[in-house]
Parts: C-alpha cells; sequence; structure tokens
C-alpha cells in the first residue's frame, strides 16, 4: 500500500473515531491499556453482586450515524474497513445487580440498575462473564441532562466487570484505600 493510501486511511479511521467522541456516549480505542484497578476509586459505591440481567442498548441516534459513516466509507473505495465496521453493536449495556455486599461507599441498596458504556465496542449481546461480580458505580447525567446510574469503566481497558472472588475484593480494596491515601489533604472541587 502506498503512502497516499495508508493516510487515507488513516483519515478516514479518524474521522469514524470522532464521530463517537461526538456523540458523548464513548470513544473509540486504538490500543488495550493494562487494567489499572485504582480506577474503582472513581466510584461512589462498590458492590459485590449477582447479575440479574443484562440488556443491551441501540441509540438510534448513534447507529444512525454509523450506518452513513459505513456508507460513506464504503462508497470513497475503503471497503475493507467499511466491512469491519458493519458489526451491530451495543452501544451501552443495562445491568440490574443483587446486591451481595457494599464494599465501599453509599447509599447502600439491595438492587442497584447502571448502564455500562466501554470504549472498546466490544459489549457482548449476551453476558458471558461470572454471575458474581465486584462493580463500581457512580451517578451520571445522560446528554439529555437525565441522572442515571453507570458502572465505572477505564476507558480502553478490560472490562470492569470482576468475578467476586478473595483475590479480586482485596485488589480493589487495596487500590481503592492506595488512592484514597494518595489524595488525603486535598480538597475536590
Amino acid at each position: 500500500m502506498n503512502r497516499a493510501l495508508k493516510l487515507n486511511a488513516v483519515l478516514a479511521w479518524m474521522g469514524f473515531l470522532s464521530l463517537f467522541s461526538l456523540s458523548g456516549k464513548a470513544t473509540a480505542c486504538a490500543t488495550l491499556h493494562e487494567q489499572d484497578l485504582s480506577y474503582f476509586s472513581n466510584a461512589q459505591i462498590v458492590v459485590r453482586a449477582r447479575i440479574i440481567s443484562y440488556k443491551p442498548v441501540f441509540d438510534s441516534e448513534l447507529q444512525e450515524r454509523r450506518r452513513k459513516f459505513r456508507e460513506a466509507t464504503s462508497k470513497s473505495g475503503y471497503r475493507q474497513l467499511a466491512d469491519k465496521l458493519s458489526d451491530r453493536s451495543a452501544d451501552s449495556i443495562r445491568i440490574k445487580f443483587e446486591v451481595v455486599e457494599t464494599i465501599f461507599g453509599s447509599p447502600r441498596l439491595d438492587n442497584w440498575e447502571a448502564n455500562w458504556v466501554h470504549s472498546t465496542f466490544a459489549m457482548s449481546e449476551q453476558w458471558k462473564g461470572p454471575e458474581n461480580v465486584i462493580v463500581g458505580l457512580r451517578a451520571a447525567i445522560d446528554r439529555h441532562g437525565m441522572p442515571f446510574v453507570q458502572l465505572v469503566q477505564q476507558p480502553c481497558a478490560l472490562a470492569m466487570i470482576l468475578e467476586d472472588s478473595p483475590d479480586n475484593r482485596k485488589a480493589v480494596t487495596d487500590a481503592i484505600s492506595a488512592q484514597r491515601r494518595k489524595h488525603v489533604g486535598y480538597a475536590f472541587q
């Protein structure tokens, strides 16, 4: 492939990625980062829970933007890229949890319902992971100004839905404690 074609492919890919960053819902990743459990310190509450439902959410506006981009990419001679983009992917997942234990934070509720947005767009339409998990949750505001609960997810990293195991519980609590010690004496605004 000559340099001009490579440059055009990169520009097309950057244009595609910008579609998603403009939406405010997600960003795509060129590479995956190593998972950093200190990211759980961004949660307002961390729970051990059982997944009781997992439902993909498809945003019609975002799906339409993807469709238009695929068409434009295909017409511009980037058929291979357009074919890779043709797989339908959920824009977020709605997950309901039954709480086993609250590890950190409040409010302490028996059940939570939260949205999960994963920046790698690698969200399966069916949950294939463990039923018993550790997750971090925080309040967020959607693009329409409506509040909702969101799963804490490190950008461009593996899913922050961890199997509920003694090792993971210890790793998460240690990471949160280390972050809290790091910020003692600082005022956040």
